[in-house]
This record gives structure tokens, sequence and C-alpha cells, in this order.
């Protein structure tokens, strides 16, 4: 059974055709500054929007906006490439070899453009054939190449009609893009078709597929960096998913750097800009404000899960925290001084799951208080008028004192301290 190979026209990856599913998957990326290509590795990229070299916030910001512009549009690499050049003109940056030539900078733009969209595609077709309904009627993955490249890799061109059941360890790590200006795609078929590409000699990898090239630390034919699933931890709706599983992709996110650093890039940011003479004299709500105005890019980031109980009794219509830049800003300029480190947040969900203390306050404000882990901390969870979305306004250390005052702020829903 020979498959013919796919026009250039089909692989036209990502480009051309605006999609929702690759839109949202830009959007929701944490803007985070890098030196290196390989700061951020895998499937951090889920989460994360780097450009090597692009520590600029606002450089990240329009860098960002110009790539998710190109799938919303449609536009294609000349577009943005415009953009760019704009862009780095804007924020005087030349972050390619060769500073200020031409060439580098058409480059860098192609590299940027072709690496997001096919990326980005990738993750959104992953969503969509990894759903259950797809899945029931297509449970087969097919690899196919593309013969539109000028120079093919030989280990793609042996994977091209490879048809395999979707959950089949080879798509962990061979689930295209497999590499810089890799056009490959992969594709869903049906249980008759699988079956038939079995039969054909196209249903097993070939033998070594899994062997690790000791120079990359990847597979034989992926690129260093490019053995992983594009969209397999993108989590874009966490309330289709059961409780139980929410809270582990949650604790998962956080511990795989992403936070961590878009954590400590918010830090940095803010003490920077608190050392400038703006905000000499200030009082620590103006600082707060001017920090907001200044540093809030409207970027948010999971940080605990509602157990059901928790959800009817807040009458919210999502059982997922999240905190958003805008609040992490404040939180900063409040824990100035404290050794207060990103990971600390997994408590967040400790203290959900086992209050103390719980006070209902103006109606959209609600406060847990818990001993977790034998420290007291105590979250503050603020809901949108909707419901949509509860956020994490206030997350901070506490004490059987202070949650013991906290009891006159508001109604009090839960009270394990009175039972002392």
């Amino acid at each position: 059974m020979q498959l013919p190979m796919p026009t250039a026209e089909l692989l036209n990856i990502g480009f051309g055709t605006p999609w929702q599913a690759q839109i949202e998957f830009l959007r929701q990326k944490l803007r985070l500054p890098t030196e290196r290509w390989d700061d951020i590795q895998r499937a951090a990229h889920d989460r994360a929007f780097i450009v090597a070299g692009a520590a600029k916030a606002d450089l990240l910001t329009d860098l960002q906006a110009a790539v998710v512009a190109s799938a919303t549009d449609g536009t294609g690499p000349q577009a943005f490439q415009r953009d760019f050049k704009a862009i780095v003109a804007k924020h005087g940056w030349t972050g390619w070899t060769g500073e200020g030539s031409k060439a580098g900078e058409a480059w860098r733009a192609r590299v940027i453009f072709q690496t997001n969209m096919s990326t980005s595609y990738a993750a959104g077709r992953y969503r969509q054939m990894s759903e259950p309904g797809m899945l029931k009627v297509h449970p087969f993955w097919r690899y196919v190449h593309a013969d539109s490249v000028a120079h093919p890799r030989a280990e793609h061109l042996a994977w091209h009609g490879l048809t395999l059941p979707a959950e089949h360890a080879f798509w962990k790590t061979h689930f295209a893009p497999n590499g810089w200006g890799c056009q490959c795609r992969i594709t869903s078929v049906s249980r008759a078709e699988g079956l038939r590409s079995a039969k054909a000699g196209l249903g097993d990898p070939p033998e070594g597929w899994d062997r690790i090239d000791p120079k990359t630390g990847a597979q034989v034919g992926i690129d260093k960096g490019f053995d992983y699933t594009p969209g397999r931890t993108w989590t874009p709706n966490l309330d289709k998913y059961p409780y139980d599983l929410a809270r582990q992709v949650v604790a998962e996110n956080l511990r795989d750097g992403v936070f961590t650093r878009w954590h400590e890039a918010i830090s940095a940011r803010v003490e920077a800009e608190l050392s400038t003479p703006g905000y000499q004299g200030l009082t620590t709500g103006n600082k707060v404000d001017r920090l907001r105005q200044q540093l809030s890019g409207g970027e948010q980031f999971p940080v605990a899960v509602l157990s059901p109980v928790v959800v009817q009794r807040m009458g919210v219509q999502t059982q997922v925290v999240q905190v958003s830049d805008y609040d992490l800003v404040k939180q900063q300029v409040s824990r100035a001084g404290q050794d207060f480190d990103a990971l600390e947040y997994l408590q967040a969900q400790v203290t959900l799951d086992a209050p103390r203390l719980v006070v209902r306050e103006n109606g959209q404000m609600t406060l847990f208080v818990s001993d977790a882990a034998g420290k007291w901390y105590a979250a503050v969870l603020q809901e949108t008028a909707t419901g949509k979305a509860v956020f994490l306004k206030s997350f901070r250390r506490s004490s059987e004192r202070d949650a013991l005052g906290q009891r006159k702020k508001g109604e009090v829903l839960l009270d394990e301290l009175a039972k002392r």
C-alpha cells in the first residue's frame, strides 16, 4: 500500500486558514524572557511563549501579538516578516547572528513564524484527534511527510505512511513537527484503514525508532527539543476534566518550571520598577496601582481546583482557580522580603481542600484558612460577576491568631477552630 505524498498546498501547515484551536493555544501562552532557545524544553512550550534572546516584556508582548494576528487573520510569512521588522525596529532588538543583517533578520522572522505556526497547528490537531468521540471513529494516527521539502530527512521519509494506534508510544515523541522547518503532519484514520495499513506493512515503526541520538538527546531523526507532542499538556478547558484529574494536571503544570519562571520574571520586574524614581514617596496602594498599570499584561495561570462541594457553595460555574499577573504584582509587593518560593503555591490546593475556617465577604470573596503541612496559610478567592472565573486574589502565610481575627470579616461558612 503506497501512500501518495501530500501536495505543498495541503502542507501549508497552520497558515492561511484561521482555526480557533490554534489561536487559543497561542493566546494562552505565558511570555517568558529567555537567553537561549533551549531555556524552555519540550512540553513546557505548551504554556510558554519564548523567543530566544528576547528578554524585554514589551518586546515579547508585541511578538506574541504578531504571531496570534497571523493565525487569526490567516496571513502568511511575508506579512509576519513586515510586522517583525517594525517590532524589532521599535524595540531596537537585533537578536540574530550578524546584527543589522537583513538576511539574519529575515531568517529569524521565518523561524519564529514557521515554528509557532507548525507547533500550534499540531497542538490543535492533537486536541481535536484526542477527543473521545474522534478516537472512537478514528482510533489510528498516520504519519505524513511533505514532498515539497527541498532536503527531506531520511528518517521522516521512512516514517511516511506509518499508521499506528493513537495510544502507541511512538506518538509521544514523534508527533510532528519533529525539527526545525519540519513540515510533516499527523492525520487520524479509521480502524478499517488502520488495519489495512498494518496488512500493507505500515503498522509497525522501523526497528530502532526509539534509539537516542547522543548529540541531540532525542530519538534519531528528531531535532533537539522536538521529542514531545505539542498540545499534550495543554489544558485549555480544565472544567471538562474530572476533579481528581484536573487537580493532578494543575499540580504537574505548577512543577514543570513554567510557572516558576513566570513568577520569577514578574518578581524581577516589580523589583526593577520599584527602584525607579517615580515610586518614591508613594503609598503602598498607589505603588501597587502604578505597578499594575505598568506590568500587567492579561496573563493568568491555574493554581488550584475547587471541589464539587465548594463549587456548589460558591455558586460559580468553574472549578479552576487562577492567579493573574495583575494579582501577582500585588502579592509580590505585600510579600517583599519574604522567602516565598513559587512552588509554595502548591499549598493553595491543600488550603482549599482542608480549610479550618471559611469566611464569605461581600458576596464575591471567600477566605480559606488552613494549617496545611504544619504551616498556616490564607487564600482569598474572588469570582467574577458572572461566576465563570475564580481568581486567587491573595495567598500568604498565616497563623492561628490571624485566622481567629478573620472571623469578624464576614459570614462564617465553616469554623473548625471553634471546636478547639
